[in-house]
């Protein structure tokens, strides 16, 4: 269990869940939605993990080494924000599908 709650991937999830959190609190959400956000959020960070930190940098303009998953402020930065934007993202792409739009359709 303190191997589980020390792990990277943990701390990441625990982020992106606070930034689903946010994202839901922002645009005032049922709280079914808002667990939906938070979940999102988690499995957002945790699972695109390395990749968040390249993917936020180059979106922010920064040199690619700047930013780090190696854990710290950077790390738990770039799994909050990867948490409350992959969600919204997410939700974007899906109500899209929804209503037959595909992402890539030019039509409104």
């Amino acid at each position: 269990m303190t191997a589980l709650l020390a792990s990277g991937a943990f701390a990441a999830a625990l982020w992106g869940a606070l930034g689903g959190a946010t994202n839901a609190l922002v645009i005032r959400t049922t709280i079914r939605e808002a667990v939906r956000h938070i979940t999102l959020g988690a499995l957002f960070a945790a699972g695109i993990g390395g990749l968040g930190a390249p993917i936020v940098g180059y979106w922010l303009g920064m040199p690619p080494e700047t930013l780090t998953m190696t854990g710290g402020a950077a790390g738990g930065s770039v799994a909050y924000l990867t948490g409350s934007i992959g969600a919204a993202i997410f939700e974007v792409v899906i109500q899209r599908i929804r209503a037959g739009r595909l992402p890539h359709d030019t039509n409104p």
